[in-house]
């Protein structure tokens, strides 16, 4: 039996910077990109963005470069 830690969970919230230290990107990039649309889509709760961990991968999955 495989035991999931939090970070490996599908279903865990991410936050801005969960997700800028999970791509390696600068949280402003993160922000510039959403604001053209260009992003995963986030949950706004309250004043807060949240990414699914499993939505993120996936979206991520449709950004490969097909070189």
């Amino acid at each position: 039996m495989t035991t999931l830690t939090s970070a490996d969970d599908p279903d865990r919230l991410l936050s801005i910077n969960d997700v800028s230290d999970l791509l390696q990107l600068p949280v402003q990039s993160i922000y510039k990109q959403r604001s053209v649309g260009e992003f995963c889509p986030a949950y706004k709760i309250g004043r807060h963005l949240r990414w699914r961990r499993s939505e993120l991968i996936a979206w991520l999955a449709t950004r490969r470069d097909p070189v």
